[in-house]
């Protein structure tokens, strides 16, 4: 798993807040004992400050880290069905394809690597948006695929400008 720094770490903060509202986010992590105070925050920032040093950005064992990452799951799983999930973990397949053993971006496969996370950014993006699809694929990926997610972040947006061009299909932003 890669980690997450301060930024993707609040925006995922962020997209869970829009997904459950503030008030049942904190109950949610209150009830998994993820937080140490009962005050509710002024909002998704502050809360996302306060999990990423309770978690060290979901590095460390810690209730928190398990909450989001259910909390998470949960999202994204409610907008996904059976089928479209199948679709996404064979993307999956076609990714791992240009790794090594070792979950390091093979040099020689760094176009079909780009290909491959564009499809698999396009089918997550489908069903969630844009930027929900980008943190996933951050969450799912090895330490050297999320650097090269970081390096080609505008290709992937721009594969999916044309997909949604060429086929007239609505990605939320």
């Amino acid at each position: 798993m890669a980690q997450l720094n301060a930024q993707e770490f609040t925006d995922l903060i962020t997209r869970l807040v829009e997904h459950l509202g503030l008030a049942q986010f904190h109950a949610r992590l209150l009830k998994a004992n993820a937080l140490v105070s009962r005050k509710r925050p002024a909002g998704a920032s502050a809360l996302a400050t306060q999990l990423y040093q309770l978690s060290a950005g979901l590095r460390r064992q810690h209730a928190a880290r398990y909450a989001v990452e259910m909390l998470w799951q949960e999202m994204l799983s409610s907008k996904m069905d059976e089928e479209h999930s199948a679709t996404v973990e064979a993307l999956a397949e076609g990714v791992n394809t240009c790794l090594s053993e070792r979950l390091e971006v093979v040099p020689d496969k760094r176009a079909d690597l780009l290909v491959a996370l564009g499809a698999y950014y396009r089918a997550l993006a489908a069903s969630s948006s844009e930027e929900t699809a980008y943190l996933e694929m951050l969450l799912r990926a090895s330490t050297s695929v999320a650097q090269f997610l970081r390096q080609h972040k505008d290709e992937l947006s721009a594969a999916v400008a044309e997909s949604v061009a060429a086929t007239g299909e609505e990605v939320e932003g």
